[in-house]
C-alpha cells in the first residue's frame, strides 16, 4: 500500500503555511496555483459545516479554538517549528492527537471515538532537526502509528485527519483523494541565494521566440525549446555561457540531460516561490537532471567547468542539480 514519508531539514524551508482551502481545489490545483514543494492535509474539521474541531491559528488569525489545552506544533516561518501547549501567543499553530511528546511515545493516546480503529493516517511533527511528515493509504490504528513513528526516529509527532482526507504531495511524491478538505499545510522551500539588489548578471543572453525558433539549435545536443518557460509563454531568455556548461555536462556523463526548468517569467517565478533575483528570470539558470546520474556528481562537475563563478545547488531529495553562470561563485544544498 502507497506510503509516503518526507524529512525537510528545518534550515531549508521558508515558510510554512495553514493554507484555508475555501475554493476547495484540488491537491493538484493548489500545488499549481501555490508552486509550493510539500503539502499534507490538515486537522480533523466537520465535513458538513467546514468547522475546525482542534486548535488551529493561520496567518496570525484564530481559525479554531476549542475549551481545552493540548501539545502541537506552532511556528513563525517554519524553520522555528517546535512541540508546545496551544493555544499559545502569537504565533501559528496546529493541533490534533498528540503521539509522540520530547522524544517519547505517549503510553496512553487521547482521539475522538470516530477517528479511531485502522484507516489511512497522516501527520506531521519533528525528527531532530528535520520537519517530519508521513501519508499512507493503508489501516493504521493511532497506536500502531504512533510506534511505527517512534521507531523512524520522530521526536515529536501530532497525527493530523485520517481516512478520506489522507492526501499529500511530497516533492512529487503523492498519495490523492477525492476529498476536498477544509485547510492544508503547505511548506516552501529556500531556492538559490538571491543577487545582491541592482547586480545583474554580466553575461551575454539570447532572446528568441519559441514559436519561430524552439527547434533551432542552440549546441550539439540543447534546442531553444528546452529552456522556455513552463508557463507556455512565447520568450525565451538564453544565455550562450550556460548552454556551453550544459553542453559540457552532456558530453561528459554521455547521458541525456533532461531541464526542468529554464527561462522563468517573472509571474512564474513568483508563483513557485523562486528568490526575487532568480537566474532563472534572466536565462541564465537551468534546474537539471543528468540520466543515472545522482544530483551530487553533477554538482561535482559543474564545480570543476566553473572554479571560480557560477552558482550550483543540490537538490538530493528532489533528484535535480541547478546550475547557473553568475559572474560569483555560489554554492548550496537544498532538499
Amino acid at each position: 500500500m502507497p506510503e509516503r514519508q518526507a524529512y525537510i531539514p528545518l534550515a531549508a524551508i521558508r515558510r510554512v503555511q495553514v493554507y484555508i482551502n475555501t475554493p476547495r481545489r484540488s491537491l493538484s490545483d493548489i500545488k499549481k496555483a501555490t508552486g509550493a514543494d510539500y503539502i499534507i492535509n490538515g486537522t480533523l474539521y466537520n465535513m458538513t459545516t467546514g468547522a475546525v474541531n482542534c486548535h488551529l491559528k493561520a496567518e496570525g488569525q484564530v481559525i479554531a479554538k476549542p475549551p481545552y489545552t493540548v501539545y502541537g506544533l506552532s511556528w513563525d516561518t517554519g524553520k522555528d517549528m517546535r512541540m508546545e501547549i496551544l493555544p499559545c501567543g502569537k504565533r501559528n499553530y496546529i493541533a490534533g492527537a498528540p503521539l509522540i511528546l520530547h522524544g517519547e511515545p505517549l503510553k496512553k493516546l487521547t482521539y475522538a471515538s470516530g477517528t479511531g480503529g485502522s484507516r489511512p493516517r497522516s501527520a506531521i511533527g519533528l525528527r531532530g532537526n528535520e520537519l517530519a511528515l508521513y501519508c499512507n493509504t493503508a489501516g493504521r490504528t493511532p497506536e500502531r502509528l504512533r510506534d511505527e513513528l517512534a521507531k523512524a526516529g520522530w521526536t515529536q509527532a501530532v497525527m493530523l485527519d485520517g481516512g478520506g482526507s489522507s492526501q499529500c504531495d511530497f516533492a512529487g511524491q503523492k498519495i490523492t483523494s477525492s476529498r476536498k478538505v477544509q485547510h492544508l499545510i503547505l511548506v516552501y522551500l529556500e531556492q538559490e541565494p538571491e543577487e545582491p539588489k541592482g547586480e545583474k548578471p554580466m553575461v551575454e543572453i539570447n532572446a528568441y521566440s519559441k514559436k519561430k525558433d524552439g527547434g533551432k539549435k542552440l549546441s550539439t545536443n540543447f534546442t531553444v525549446k528546452e529552456f522556455a518557460c513552463s508557463d507556455g509563454s512565447d520568450a525565451v531568455l538564453v544565455a550562450p555561457r550556460l548552454v556551453m556548461v550544459l553542453q559540457s555536462i552532456r558530453s561528459h556523463f554521455g547521458k541525456a540531460v533532461t531541464i526542468n526548468s529554464g527561462y522563468r517569467t517573472p509571474q512564474k517565478n513568483a508563483a513557485v516561490g523562486g528568490a526575487a533575483q532568480s537566474q532563472h528570470c534572466y536565462g541564465t539558470a537551468a534546474d537539471i537532471v543528468v540520466k543515472g546520474v545522482t544530483p551530487a556528481n553533477v554538482a561535482a562537475y559543474a564545480r570543476e567547468i566553473m572554479p571560480d563563478w557560477g552558482g550550483v545547488g543540490i537538490y538530493t531529495r528532489q533528484g535535480f542539480t541547478h546550475v547557473d553562470v553568475r559572474e560569483v561563485k555560489a554554492d548550496w544544498k537544498g532538499t
